[in-house]
């Protein structure tokens, strides 16, 4: 697991970052490109960037295997 946490530290970039911690909180597409100032085309494209970089296929997965990063504080 640190592997993984690691990986998302050093590989995305800080808006990379932003929208992960965004996809892995529920929310959709436009409500991130909402909150970010930011195109919903732009957030789909940090995704598919996110997804490649971190070897998962879809947001599910993100989830499952980042779970800190939408539990509630």
């Amino acid at each position: 697991m640190d592997n993984l946490l690691g990986m998302y530290q050093n590989k995305l970039s800080k808006r990379e970052k932003q929208v992960a911690d965004k996809v892995c909180q529920g929310l959709s597409n436009r409500s991130i490109a909402d909150q970010l100032f930011i195109s919903e085309r732009t957030v789909k494209f940090h995704c598919t960037n996110i997804f490649k970089k971190l070897s998962v296929n879809n947001r599910k997965m993100l989830r499952t295997l980042f779970p800190q990063l939408y539990e509630t504080t």
